[in-house]
């Protein structure tokens, strides 16, 4: 299963850290003999024809639109200060018509891609702090991965919203998702678009569980602590 994991984390604000490492100019990539010259001759010649035709893919690219995340008054009765922030986005999902960005400080907001206006935001909870985001096409819908402060930001919980009750402004209509799993640092969840299976860790009594991503009914468990690691 090579599928995106969510881990659980006792900070709320805590994202993924990538460290870009400093590239190499191109210069000299400035026509197709001198690429296929530099391809033929480097030493890493498919990652440096690569990197020349990214060059030039997103070359005649320009900005379209702009969305902003962030809502000075506040969309709701937030009792975390940490939301009210304006902070980088770290998630970018698409969904038909709908474009949800997820912030760093874990406010997560939709835009009409027809009228480019903010729907909605997905935050349902005062105290809910969403982690990340995953469109489940085999139902249309959207699985928000949040933890909370009455929880103490101690485990995940997952909920799913259709599309189309997003697109009306009613992040609110979902329900919550694998309620029965104790989901607690290092417990886990892992969406697999690719076979259409979820995978959970419940690290209280050590049981892996594979889950339907059609209908979320589980498929089968696997109890044993000396397991590390499952593929699919």
């Amino acid at each position: 299963m090579e599928g995106k994991r969510i881990s659980v984390s006792p900070r709320p604000c805590r994202g993924r850290r990538v460290v870009a490492k400093k590239r190499p100019r191109l210069d000299g990539f400035v026509n197709s003999v001198k690429k296929l010259q530099r391809r033929e001759i480097s030493s890493k010649r498919d990652r440096a024809f690569s990197m020349s035709n990214a060059q030039e893919r997103f070359r005649n690219m320009r900005l379209m639109e702009e969305y902003d995340t962030h809502d000075p008054k506040g969309h709701c009765s937030l009792v975390l200060p940490f939301l009210m922030k304006r902070t980088k986005v770290i998630e970018i999902v698409a969904a038909r018509d709908i474009v949800f960005a997820l912030a760093h400080s874990g406010v997560c907001a939709a835009f009409s891609r027809e009228t480019n206006e903010r729907i909605c935001f997905l935050n349902v909870s005062p105290d809910e702090v969403i982690r990340s985001l995953f469109y489940n096409k085999n139902n249309d819908s959207l699985i928000t991965v949040s933890v909370y402060a009455s929880d103490n930001f101690s485990s995940l919980k997952c909920r799913s919203t259709r599309i189309e009750y997003i697109r009306r402004g009613k992040p609110d209509a979902g329900f919550a998702l694998f309620e029965s799993e104790s989901l607690k640092w290092p417990g886990f969840v892992e969406f697999d678009d690719v076979n259409g299976k979820v995978l959970t860790y419940s690290a209280q009594d050590s049981i892996y569980k594979v889950f339907d991503l059609k209908n979320y009914t589980m498929l089968y468990s696997i109890s044993d602590k000396h397991v590390k690691e499952i593929k699919i």
